[in-house]
């Protein structure tokens, strides 16, 4: 729960923007009976706050004027935030408060890529969320950009790209007349072409280019955002904050903010050292606006993703390395 600094709203809008800081954070706008009027994450609360209570500047020509909401207002809502990550922590927790994430158009569903290492002939599909994310990776912003990368990572690694049950044989009339056996864009396990265990090698290989960011070979690193991973796997977002880098521990997709660093002048061994993974009793579905977070311009490149076994002694030397040039 976000925990807001409240101003009530007599009527004097210049009272009441003296009270509010010319800062980054959240504000809202709370009407009668407490009720949600608007939530804004600006760079300036009391610009904001003008702009929503009739005393901002005049809009420019030809648009519309914003809503004065002075009539209804009964107090607004703030607090500061330190980076730009925590701003959109705070503004995501305090919308999912108020309204529900089915009625968001703002945020859509991520997308992942699947690829089961157990089937006798793994392929890679396309999966949402809903339909489970075991064995997963991403995420993608939108179908568009995981069947990209899906189809970039089949010239890498010829996995199958069909869906069809088969027993291998040279002579199998499926793969014989299969454009992609005969072009050689697969490894055509259908045909026998490749042994079994040959192909689930073709396919491991392809899951650790999938789950390992930090491993990826160039022209896999230039088709895969260093945000894609196991979806189950640990990461961490780092953001440039007003005391140092903040480090916001990742868990499956869920930002486990109560275990939030930062960075202070020769502190990085002590904040690696604070930082936690222990999943909360009810973690967040974090992933839609997690996802568009990382794809942004603000978000690209700020999330470093862990190996299942890396503790704080491999993962100080990535920090200095990421830190030291600028990254956070």
């Amino acid at each position: 729960m976000v925990a807001l600094q409240l101003i009530p709203f007599t009527g004097d809008v210049l009272a009441l923007l003296a009270q509010l800081p010319p800062r980054a954070g959240i504000g809202q706008i709370v009407g009668p009976e407490g009720r949600s009027l608007t939530i804004g994450a600006p760079a300036s609360l009391r610009k904001w706050a003008a702009s929503n209570l009739g005393a901002g500047p005049p809009p420019a020509k030809g648009k519309r004027p914003r809503t004065d909401l002075t009539p209804v207002a009964t107090a607004v809502a703030f607090v500061e935030t330190t980076s730009a990550f925590h701003q959109r922590l705070t503004y995501e927790r305090l919308m999912a408060v108020h309204v529900p994430l089915s009625a968001r158009r703002d945020l859509k569903p991520p997308v992942f890529l699947h690829l089961d290492l157990t089937e006798r002939f793994p392929r890679i599909t396309l999966r949402r969320a809903e339909d489970g994310l075991a064995s997963a990776f991403g995420p993608f912003r939108d179908r568009r950009a995981a069947e990209k990368a899906r189809a970039a990572l089949h010239k890498l690694v010829p996995l199958r790209p069909c869906d069809y049950v088969f027993e291998p044989d040279p002579a199998l009339p499926l793969g014989l007349s299969c454009l992609y056996a005969q072009v050689r864009s697969c490894a055509a396990p259908c045909l026998a072409r490749v042994p079994e265990a040959a192909y689930r090698d073709l396919a491991r290989s392809a899951a650790d280019l999938l789950a390992r960011p930090e491993a990826r070979p160039d022209e896999a690193a230039a088709i895969l955002p260093a945000a894609v991973a196991s979806a189950h796997g640990r990461g961490l977002v780092i953001s440039a904050g007003e005391a140092g880098a903040e480090l916001y521990p990742v868990q499956a997709g869920s930002v486990l903010e109560a275990a939030r660093a930062v960075v202070g002048k020769g502190g990085l061994d002590a904040a690696v050292g604070a930082l936690a993974w222990d999943p909360p009793a009810s973690p967040s579905d974090d992933w839609p606006w997690l996802t568009a977070w990382l794809s942004g311009p603000r978000g690209r490149g700020s999330f470093l993703a862990l190996g299942p076994e890396e503790g704080p002694a491999e993962l100080l030397p990535r920090l200095r390395t990421r830190l030291g040039s600028g990254s956070a």
